[in-house]
């Protein structure tokens, strides 16, 4: 069942080793770097502003779950465990592996739900190997997950998988096979992606022997009966348009081009951009496609691709890749 997800503003957020910021303007266009969280050594927030983290600061490996509301107050609770939240904030889904990644024997899909403060266990799934990523549907009554045997990182790929968290009695479904050489390499970036309305997923596939299908990603039906090649990228509020992020030009040369697929006419728009003439790394492009951010050197912009803008947000904390991360968020009251 479909469900038309309405959100709010588009903000961003950026996770700066253990610092998480909210990097907004003011109504005169001034930008604004505002602390949130000053102890999260490990963040994953969705669309809808619920987290989780992991304080990491005093020796202890401590988790929670929290909220980043309209107003950008912060909450937080202790979690006995990892995990990522459903859009609505009430269900958890967190995996345990015998074994680390490729060497994973057993693999223990648990999902929980809230109430109140209580939780308890609406669905588990157990596989003979490894669950390397997954991710709620916007109503939060599906999860999807990927699925393979212990080598399925190396020879066959994953299969992509379907639970429906409100009809227990249902068995996971397969609506994309391991032939698609599916390996999603990192979690945090190769989850499965909902369309707005939960009725398509994006989703990664590096290598591929099928000559009928050709392409690095894929877009499938959530009943597995439709399979089409697609780019890569993020699906835009509305999911007409799945919006990506190309360098052009040599590296750091700052040359870039914001590309626009049209999903139904399978149609491309493509824009060239100039975000930088120095090294840019760890770039990102909002889900509309209107802006850009980027690190160059350890200076943090936000480039407005309609406004022809950029804006400074001073320096990051860590010259490494590891550490740092932008999120795009949708908050409403």
């Amino acid at each position: 069942m479909s469900v038309n997800v309405i959100y709010g503003e588009e903000s961003l957020i950026f996770h700066d080793q253990q610092t998480v910021y909210l990097l907004s303007t003011s109504p005169g266009g001034e930008p604004i770097r505002k602390e949130l969280i000053n102890d999260a050594d490990l963040f994953n927030i969705n669309r809808s502003g619920y987290f989780t983290m992991r304080d990491g600061s005093h020796g202890n490996e401590v988790w929670y779950k929290g909220r980043i509301d309209s107003s950008f107050n912060v909450t937080k609770q202790p979690l006995p465990h990892a995990g990522i939240l459903s859009e609505d904030g009430k269900r958890i889904a967190w995996n345990h592996s015998e074994g680390l990644g490729s060497n994973a024997s057993k693999s223990e899909l648990t999902i929980e739900e809230y109430v109140g403060n209580e939780s308890k266990v609406i669905r588990k799934v157990s596989v003979d190997g490894f669950i390397p990523a997954f991710s709620f549907s916007p109503n939060s009554g599906l999860l999807a997950y990927f699925s393979g045997p212990p080598d399925a990182v190396v020879i066959d790929g994953f299969s992509l998988m379907l639970i429906d968290l409100n009809n227990p009695e249902k068995q996971p479904l397969e609506i994309a096979p391991p032939s698609l050489r599916t390996r999603p390499l990192n979690p945090n970036r190769s989850n499965p992606l909902w369309s707005p309305n939960g009725e398509l997923i994006l989703f990664e596939a590096r290598y591929k022997n099928d000559e009928s299908l050709r392409g690095s990603h894929y877009i499938v039906s959530i009943d597995g009966r439709t399979l089409e090649p697609s780019p890569g990228g993020k699906w835009d509020q509305e999911g007409k348009y799945i919006n990506r992020l190309e360098r052009v030009g040599d590296y750091g040369s700052g040359e870039y081009m914001v590309i626009e697929t049209d999903v139904s006419s399978n149609t491309e728009k493509k824009y060239p951009i100039t975000i930088g003439s120095s090294s840019v790394s760890l770039t990102s492009l909002s889900p509309s496609g209107q802006k850009i951010a980027y690190v160059v050197n350890k200076e943090i912009f936000v480039y407005d691709t309609t406004k022809k803008t950029t804006i400074s947000y001073g320096v990051s904390q860590n010259s490494a890749f590891i550490g740092r991360e932008f999120f795009w968020i949708f908050l409403q009251d």
